[in-house]
């Protein structure tokens, strides 16, 4: 039994702990050495994509559950990109799906995930009212709210459904932003008809500053 819960603890620690510190140490030869070949090729990928647009980023990572060879991680990042002459600030929450062989990574999938990026130091505090889950084929709203006025300043939004979300290139152009002043961006959106994921990306723009996210939401029977 001692063997038991302290092989339980070193997987545990293995799962979280170690990986939130290669991460954020950003040490390449460990961080191989978590995973098998073909997962780390994958992983690899995304993850210099992504150090190249925000170098100075934070991970947190927590099991939230550790069974045998599956693990339940939820991973918090934040992070800072310079785009022109403005900072933005990002915040990236998600829960991945862990699976392991001989304690390396096998396989890993994001079964919820919900990104911010904002301008630093903007005005803009916005309230997200949406669905987790949602049914096959149901109707929902997702909701962006403005909790406290900005004066009588002009904001614009607009939302997409990204259908493929790995080699798209968004613009301003494909969200169909225009003005309002509803005090906030309301859509209905249909899920569709196939089980699986649908990711919704959503932005709102004020002279002071920009709000933007990007939320996966499931979609079950």
């Amino acid at each position: 039994m001692i063997n038991s819960a302290l092989s339980k603890n070193i997987d545990e620690q293995f799962i979280s702990t170690q990986l939130e510190e290669i991460l954020n140490e950003s040490n390449n030869d460990l961080m191989k050495e978590l995973f098998l070949k073909k997962s780390f090729s994958q992983f690899n990928k995304n993850y210099l994509a992504f150090r190249k647009k925000y170098k100075d980023a934070k991970w947190s990572i927590q099991s939230l559950r550790n069974n045998q060879n599956k693990s339940l991680l939820e991973i918090k990042i934040t992070a800072t990109r310079q785009i022109n002459d403005q900072i933005y600030n990002l915040y990236t929450k998600q829960t991945v799906k862990i699976d392991t062989y001989k304690n390396k990574i096998k396989e890993y999938k994001v079964l919820n995930e919900e990104s911010i990026l904002n301008t630093q130091n903007s005005p803009l505090i916005i309230k997200i009212l949406s669905p987790e889950k949602v049914l096959t084929g149901e109707r929902y709203e997702m909701n962006l709210i403005i909790k406290d006025p900005l004066d009588n300043s002009l904001t614009a939004s607009g939302m997409i459904v990204i259908k493929n979300r790995d080699n798209i290139n968004i613009s301003n152009d494909m969200f169909g932003i225009k003005p309002n002043q509803s005090g906030g961006l309301f859509k209905y959106i249909q899920a569709p008809l196939k089980t699986g994921y649908q990711t919704i990306s959503a932005i709102i723009t004020h002279p002071e500053g920009i709000y933007s996210i990007t939320k996966k939401i499931k979609v079950g029977l």
